[in-house]
């Protein structure tokens, strides 16, 4: 109890407080506010027609209409596209052939070209999506119209002109928002390196205060210096959370009381593994480059930037080594989709497994310094 108290003490007074509580919503904050806006809207457009028709312009207007897409130039001669785009003035150019309304009128094939910048792929997939979209119902209204001129009812000619109808929806995260997978991916891993940095100089703190080998007298008390950063480090992500979801609308339906379950889980998991990688370090200073080596692997392998499964089998293996993918299953399993604690046992099984692997690593190395003390002490006698 007194070792355990004695780290309360420690972590309260240090920095882990200031920089685990202040860092994580700083992130979310800043990051919650610049990706407010979940997909990019009204991309400007520049449009290029050549037949200056009315049929050409009713189609502009359609373009317009959509919510992707906002056309802010039109212009009635060829351009070349690299001079539209070269200022990034417009991220995409519409062509339109001269006699579009001709072909139109005769039922023949009208080809209308979409250029896109694509330097920066994430800011122009809704515009191929908009352009897919207007293209089918121009196509399905164009040839409904010819059927029913042929004295078809509507419905038959829907029918033959449209067969099958898709419904679809994107379910919990229509949006694509990026509050719901970068942004909180990047809150996780600011937590995850300040975490992992002070349970990591835990152990070489007391070597150098020279009360490493009281502590090593009782390994449970050892152990238990970690659930101080743990505890804190909970609180932390749980405040960051409701800043995200009240600041920049982060989908959270679940439980937040019982979502405390496997986020502590984590955060013991981390807590341990710092305690293990900073163990042998010289002193406090020594352990931040070690603890790179859990945080740059969380970062790319854990679902951060990519889903896990777009990896090679092997990679796929490291990443569920990393305690941060099994969290990013709880925030989009009880977060996003709103399942029960109970859907997630297997999971949980994961953090306690985890645990256990490295509460054995903690003894071991608890074992291995206790015999190196005493072959020290028996040096030491033998040379007196």
């Amino acid at each position: 109890m007194k070792s355990h108290l004695d780290e309360w003490r420690v972590a309260l007074s240090g920095k882990f407080i200031p920089a685990i509580l202040i860092a994580p919503l700083l992130v979310a904050a800043l990051f919650g506010y610049m990706f407010r806006n979940s997909q990019i809207n009204e991309a400007p457009i520049a449009v290029v027609d050549e037949d200056n028709s009315s049929y050409s312009r009713s189609f502009i207007d359609k373009v317009n209409a959509t919510q992707y897409m906002d056309v802010t130039g039109v212009f009635n001669e060829a351009v070349a596209p690299e001079t539209l785009m070269a200022n990034e003035k417009y991220m995409a150019v519409i062509y339109l052939p001269r006699g579009m309304e001709e072909l139109r009128l005769q039922g023949k094939s009208i080809n209308v070209g979409l250029l896109i910048d694509n330097s920066m792929p994430s800011a122009v997939g809704n515009i191929r999506t908009g352009m897919q979209e207007l293209i089918t119902i121009e196509n399905t209204s164009l040839s409904v119209g010819k059927l029913k001129v042929m004295g078809l009812g509507d419905e038959a000619a829907m029918g033959m002109a449209a067969p099958f109808s898709l419904q679809q929806r994107l379910l919990f995260n229509p949006t694509s928002d990026f509050i719901g997978f970068m942004v909180i991916g990047f809150v996780n891993v600011v937590a995850l390196g300040i975490t992992a940095i002070a349970a990591a100089s835990i152990v070489p703190r007391l070597r150098v205060e020279g009360t490493l080998g009281e502590a090593l007298r009782a390994p449970i008390a050892l152990w238990s210096r970690v659930v101080p950063y743990a505890v804190v480090s909970c609180i932390s992500l749980l405040l960051a959370f409701g800043l995200l979801k009240q600041l920049g609308g982060l989908r959270f339906v679940g439980s937040a009381l019982a979502f405390i379950v496997p986020l502590l889980l984590y955060t013991l998991t981390v807590s341990l593994m710092g305690m293990v990688v900073g163990w042998t370090a010289a002193d406090p200073s020594k352990v931040a480059l070690r603890t790179y080596a859990i945080v740059y692997p969380s970062f790319m392998l854990s679902g951060v930037q990519v889903a896990p499964i777009i990896f090679p089998a092997p990679i796929q293996a490291i990443s569920h080594m990393m305690p941060l993918t099994w969290l990013f299953k709880f925030i989009r399993g009880m977060g996003y989709r709103g399942g029960r604690l109970t859907y997630y046992v297997q999971e949980m099984g994961v953090f306690v497994a985890m645990i256990g692997i490295l509460s054995l690593l903690v003894g071991l190395l608890t074992l291995r310094e206790t015999r190196k003390a005493k072959l020290r002490a028996n040096l030491s006698e033998a040379a007196a």
